[in-house]
């Protein structure tokens, strides 16, 4: 079953080339949808099966959550043909008593819809995990990071489409060109919300459009890549002139970025070579200056790897829980545990003092996650300046709509699911000239 397979299913089943672009769409949307609305669904179908859904196949499960899906959160789709389509899938894998399930439960769903009831002040985590399809301990972080408030308008942000950007490679077209080449082919194109210059939105992409953007990306004209995550090397800033390290650079969707701004050199050190050799091809797509690509291990000492010893500008691009970007990762929410900020600070702090280690007098580092635990975020940056007096953190140059961004002394955490934002941490540190 493709939504019990998650994204990996997902990607196969979209290289299908017989498949058409708003099939395509439609068939994205069904299995993403009911993957993140799991818990939901599976509140809504139990009003109206008679045994536990446990014990039932995981086939019909997943065949009831699309039916469910489709009936209780998709307006585009006819609740007849929700239900008669879900029938004939569970017939097809399964049998005729496996129909039969199908067809009583999503029917009584169809005639009385009902879904989890939206949280009230002084609810718990429970509440809210039930009604957003979140895990329990994810729903309690949000409460308590963001308050009750912000944390429903975020869950239900993460549960819709987030926002598309693309990157424009200002090294062999202009935004001017691809605003106009997107615009041509039906696409909504907007600015950065964060005023990033080569950063285009895209609000709105028929699924006519599709072959175009293709095509741009190919040709390595533009890239996707979120506006979060672009503003990552944005605040950083790097200059002509300046030396660059990119650590856990991974498959170079950043470092792409970086080369744009053509400093004199960038340096990209990440420990996968198999991440390394897909970061070597991205530069060739966007027909960029081909970094000093180092594999090395980012929590250990690395000045002794065929480097220069110091850079004027380092971003630490550090490995997380990834939570903030739960609303573009449709299984991510099922496959984070409440555990892993914990797990992962270790090895954040080590990323962080070896790559300041490498930043020179003067210099500049920013340390970025797209993770919402503070655990992660401003307690790594905290603890690292308390110990490293040399270091000062730096005012971020954030520019962005109110209420975008929760800003903490000079730190900055924008607010996931809110206009279809990812959830970043950024910290900029600079060290002193002597």
């Amino acid at each position: 079953m493709l939504a019990g397979g998650g994204h990996a299913a997902l990607e196969a089943a979209l290289r299908d080339d017989g498949m058409a672009a708003r099939d395509r769409a439609l068939f994205t949307q069904l299995v993403n949808g009911s993957i993140k609305m799991r818990r939901a669904l599976d509140w809504s179908l139990s009003r109206y099966l008679k045994r536990p859904l446990e014990s039932l196949t995981s086939e019909l499960r997943w065949t009831l959550r699309l039916g469910a899906y489709q009936l209780l959160y998709l307006e585009r789709v006819p609740a007849h043909s929700a239900v008669d389509e879900s029938v004939k899938l569970a017939r097809r894998t399964g049998h005729a008593g496996t129909a039969a399930v199908a067809n009583a439960v999503l029917r009584k769903l169809a005639a009385q819809p009902v879904r989890p009831p939206v949280p009230r002040p002084g609810d718990g985590p429970d509440v809210l995990g039930s009604y957003a399809s979140l895990p329990d301990w994810l729903a309690g972080h949000l409460i308590e990071r963001f308050g009750a408030e912000t944390a429903l308008r975020i869950a239900d942000g993460v549960n819709q489409m987030p926002r598309r950007a693309a990157r424009v490679n200002t090294l062999v077209t202009t935004v001017a060109e691809m605003t106009s080449k997107l615009e041509s082919a039906g696409v909504d194109v907007g600015p950065s919300r964060y005023g990033i210059p080569d950063c285009l939105v895209l609000a709105r992409t028929p699924p006519a459009s599709a072959t175009m953007l293709n095509r741009l990306i190919r040709s390595g004209r533009l890239t996707m890549q979120s506006e979060e995550s672009q503003l990552a090397v944005h605040l950083l800033d790097p200059r002509p002139g300046d030396t660059v390290l990119d650590v856990c650079a991974g498959r170079g969707v950043k470092t792409g970025a970086i080369v744009q701004r053509r400093p004199t050199s960038v340096h990209a050190l990440d420990d996968d070579p198999t991440k390394l050799a897909v970061l070597a091809q991205e530069m060739v797509r966007i027909d960029g200056l081909m970094p000093e690509v180092v594999c090395a291990d980012a929590t250990r000492a690395y000045t002794t790897v065929n480097m220069p010893a110091s850079f004027d500008a380092v971003l630490v691009d550090a490995p997380c829980s990834g939570i903030g970007t739960i609303g573009r990762r449709a299984d991510l929410r099922w496959a984070k545990s409440s555990s892993d900020p914990v797990r992962l600070a270790p090895t954040q702090g080590a990323i962080l003092r070896q790559a300041a280690a490498s930043v020179k007098p003067g210099g500049r580092l920013l340390y970025v996650t797209c993770s919402t635990d503070a655990r992660e975020d401003e307690d790594i940056i905290r603890t690292f300046v308390a110990q490293h007096p040399e270091f000062r953190v730096a005012a971020l140059p954030i520019v962005a709509p109110v209420g975008a961004i929760i800003s903490m002394d000079a730190f900055a955490l924008t607010k996931p699911g809110i206009d279809g934002a990812d959830g970043f941490f950024y910290a900029k540190l600079e060290r002193s000239a002597r």
